[in-house]
């Protein structure tokens, strides 16, 4: 059979020895940390449980998760703490069409909840369930954990109390839910206030926190409280800042900066902070740009391109996954949109990160090292199933790049699954192994080839603003 795909694999005999710009060393002997197979994940707005979204008959968005493989969906976010829970309350649910970010509160009743697990037992996800700590009402937030866990226990990674809480005070700029001097401590009192209510209610009920954002010093504080109370820690993650309007800025957001150099961020600092103690940490909530992300970079394939390097870093370190924030809505920076012209739901260039994530992190990390002055990205998996998965991401804008991979004389044929699109800007035309996700949320990659290797010796042109999931058995 012949290769279908858009990238050229070429053999080493045809290149000269100087025209290799990287060269790639995987040490497949070396295997380390193991990558969770549910590290992908989801994150979005709780009133979306007030729409026609999330229920068992919605096809097409429970096959997109599916397609990823297992995963974990995060519901809650900024509209969790504008988001009341009441046993007798049946609101109607609004359409998707009017789907948009509201700040106004809503009330859901169990059968948004019901309808809500019922989606999640068919994409076969995990979930991160989100309960109100604004409100400052135990009862209530303890009275919805009870409900969706007598629902979906089984589905239930934790029940996440309230949202960003360091931001809760008032500040100069920010309007604030309570007062100015609020902190720690009250946060502290308030937390334990809910936990312990939930707790009452059942204790076999797991719970997550802070769910706090960058900057904050309260992580080591918060894991030294509860550290023994939680099952997962989580923070939240914006590299950049769609609000920001300088361009001279650093968290101005640009396809230059979100594939250029790495940003210095504290999720590694709250990760060390949960590790030190014993506890597994997730990022709970991320994406390119705060904000809502930004129209032509955040729903461009360079985000795409970003998604698969960041979920690497996040899983060397020992993370126990990433969930990508958005809400479905058109032109910012959710993974997955809701078309309201045709009314189904449509993957995003970032969705295809998410996807060749999923395929390329099947086991342990093992170590490797580049060898030559590009902004070239490798990382390598070895699976269960004697399988080396080799990504390379060449996040360069313009040059292409010949690379050559040495994985050493134990694999004998590799398979090339390459991620394209017409350039790092596009928000359509995506290409995952030569195929796009179809109308129905499933993705059929086309059949390659096995190659036959030589000495373990791989050489790959790849183009610009592309990746190339490299397959050896």
């Amino acid at each position: 059979m012949r290769l279908t795909l858009p990238l050229l694999l070429i053999s080493s005999l045809l290149f000269g020895a100087d025209s290799i710009s990287a060269t790639v060393t995987i040490h497949s002997d070396q295997p380390g940390l193991v990558i969770p197979s549910d590290f992908v994940g989801l994150s979005t707005e709780k009133k979306l449980m007030t729409r026609d979204c999330f229920n068992g008959q919605n096809t097409t968005l429970i096959n997109l998760c599916r397609t990823l493989g297992p995963g974990v969906l995060r519901i809650g976010a900024n509209n969790v703490d504008s988001t009341f829970f009441k046993r007798d309350a049946h609101p109607p649910l609004e359409s998707m069409k009017d789907n948009k970010y509201v700040v106004d509160p809503r009330t859901i009743g169990p059968a948004s909840v019901d309808a809500f697990f019922d989606f999640a037992r068919n994409t076969g996800w995990k979930i991160i369930y989100g309960v109100n700590l604004g409100a400052n009402d135990p009862a209530m937030a303890a009275d919805e954990a009870d409900y969706a866990w007598k629902v979906g226990a089984k589905e239930i990674l934790a029940i996440e109390i309230g949202n960003e809480p360091n931001l809760y005070p008032k500040g100069p700029n920010r309007e604030g839910i309570r007062p100015s001097k609020w902190g720690y401590p009250e946060y502290k009192a308030e937390f334990m206030a809910v936990a312990d209510a939930i707790k009452a209610k059942n204790p076999q009920i797991l719970i997550t926190g802070p769910a706090v954002t960058k900057g904050t010093k309260w992580m080591p504080l918060f894991m030294a409280d509860f550290k023994d109370r939680i099952a997962l820690a989580t923070s939240h993650v914006y590299p950049l800042s769609a609000k920001e309007a300088d361009p001279k800025g650093q968290r101005f957001t640009s396809i230059e900066k979100i594939l250029g150099e790495k940003y210095p961020d504290d999720w590694l600092i709250k990760l060390n902070d949960a590790k030190a103690v014993g506890v597994p940490y997730r990022v709970g909530e991320c994406n390119t740009a705060s904000g809502g992300g930004k129209h032509g970079v955040s729903d461009a394939f360079a985000a795409a391109l970003w998604s698969i390097d960041f979920m690497f870093d996040v899983a060397r370190h020992g993370g126990a996954g990433v969930n990508f924030h958005g809400s479905f809505t058109a032109n910012n920076y959710s993974a997955i949109v809701f078309d309201k012209k045709t009314e189904t739901y449509v993957p995003a260039p970032l969705y295809y990160g998410l996807l060749f994530f999923s395929q390329a992190a099947q086991g342990r990390l093992v170590a490797s090292e580049i060898s030559g002055k590009t902004n070239l990205i490798s990382h390598s998996v070895l699976g269960t199933d004697g399988k080396l998965r080799v990504t390379l991401l060449n996040k360069e804008l313009n040059p292409s790049m010949q690379i050559q991979v040495n994985a050493g004389g134990k694999f004998s044929k590799f398979t090339s699954h390459s991620l394209n699109a017409p350039s790092a800007a596009s928000t359509n035309g995506v290409l995952f192994a030569g195929a796009a996700v179809d109308a129905n949320g499933k993705w059929s990659p086309q059949t390659a080839e096995k190659i036959d290797l030589s000495g373990g010796q791989i050489t790959v042109m790849l183009p610009a603003s592309s990746a190339i999931l490299l397959i050896l058995e």
